[in-house]
């Protein structure tokens, strides 16, 4: 699969302390400049859609995990980031339409760093009705990612998962797979950081696609500290454990346009 940038742009210290600490409690090592403008190497789209046209999972035949943030761009956002290129780990975010205003720099980090967007609705409201106003949320985010990254997204998630037949056909016509997942340690109930990592760990399965949010939609504050908190001990230990972290496209296979 197509990576989204060739080179790593992801630098500075591997260790995984939310605040860029490493373990011994010393200031990680800077990083890189991030660049103004997604590289020009990069992918803006799926050559065509294959496979499955709804999916909860990859396949179980490599030991590969998708983690899959939701609700952003939000104030959570940026130090998910910082974590996961520190630890050389891409991951995938499904954007909401609206968020993207006054944010577009992180959607470019995003696919600057390999890391993939999908798309999450405009306004956080359920598709499931695949009626004329779901079609214009989808259509409006596709437009507003690609006006700030030149990338349009070939992954659609139902707002709280909400699905449907007509809503699988309407995604499909729109160039869209759409995305659940088979993980979900609720972190948007805000349980705690130790209860969100463990249900991950327990659950984490070759192929498996885990959600998490690093937003909340249109809806009330984005306190994501505990999703924070919780990321540098799930990639630790799901690395210790041998896995490989990708992105939903890669998980899946699709074939991305535009990349050298």
């Amino acid at each position: 699969v197509m990576a989204i940038h060739r080179g790593w742009r992801r630098a500075g210290a591997v260790g995984l302390a939310c605040a860029g600490l490493g373990a011994a409690g010393t200031a990680a090592a800077p990083r890189a400049p991030r660049p103004a403008a997604v590289p020009a190497d990069a992918a803006t789209g799926c050559a065509h859609r294959t496979g499955a046209p709804q999916v909860r999972r990859g396949s179980s035949g490599r030991r590969v995990v998708a983690l899959t943030f939701d609700d952003g761009p939000a104030p959570a956002t940026s130090r998910i980031l910082r974590i996961l290129e520190q630890a050389r780990v891409r991951a995938t975010f499904f954007v909401v339409g609206a968020n993207v205003v006054g944010r577009e720099a992180l959607l470019r980090r995003m696919l600057a760093d390999g890391d993939m967007i999908g798309n999450h609705s405009f306004d956080h409201v359920s598709l499931a009705a695949a009626d004329d106003d779901a079609a214009a949320q989808i259509r409006d985010t596709q437009a507003a990612v690609a006006g700030a990254t030149g990338f349009r997204p070939c992954l659609l998630r139902p707002p709280s998962g909400l699905s449907s037949k007509a809503l699988v056909a309407l995604a499909g016509r729109e160039g869209l797979t759409s995305v659940l997942w088979s993980v979900n340690p609720q972190d948007f109930r805000r349980p705690g950081s130790a209860v969100i990592r463990s249900r991950v760990l327990k659950g984490a399965r070759p192929g498996s696609i885990v959600l998490n949010h690093d937003g909340n939609g249109r809806r009330g504050p984005d306190d994501r500290g505990q999703t924070v908190a919780a990321l540098p001990g799930i990639i630790r230990v799901l690395k210790a454990r041998g896995y490989r972290f990708v992105t939903v496209t890669e998980l899946l296979g699709l074939e991305l346009t535009g990349g050298a």
